[in-house]
């Protein structure tokens, strides 16, 4: 639980919802600019059929600004979510080609 100095620390706490790592607010009256780290992650699971999946990941973390922290958020987890999507594309084309050549072998074989 947080422990706060006075009630001014204690709304800019509430209004901000950052904390430092002592449970501090980092933001508010009278309180000096921190560097915060912001990790963010996205995660996918594609179903390639026949009880077989395939697990994406993807985690990115940086520093910034106390003033920042709704910027670079956003932006963390739209590059990850970018970066798992396009390996799922990658695989679903991959897929999309495999099944293509199977097909393709099991009409002239018959």
């Amino acid at each position: 639980m947080a422990y706060f100095d006075n009630l001014d620390d204690y709304q800019a706490a509430r209004e901000s919802g950052l904390y430092g790592a002592d449970g501090k607010p980092l933001v508010g009256p009278g309180l000096t600019r921190k560097t915060v780290e912001i990790v963010r992650s996205v995660a996918f699971k594609l179903n390639l059929g026949n009880y077989q999946s395939m697990d994406f990941f993807v985690s990115q973390k940086a520093s910034c600004d106390s003033s920042e922290v709704d910027t670079v958020s956003a932006d963390l987890y739209d590059w990850c979510f970018d970066q798992v999507m396009q390996s799922v594309k990658e695989v679903q084309e991959k897929q999309a080609k495999k099944q293509a050549v199977i097909a393709a072998k099991s009409r002239s074989a018959a």
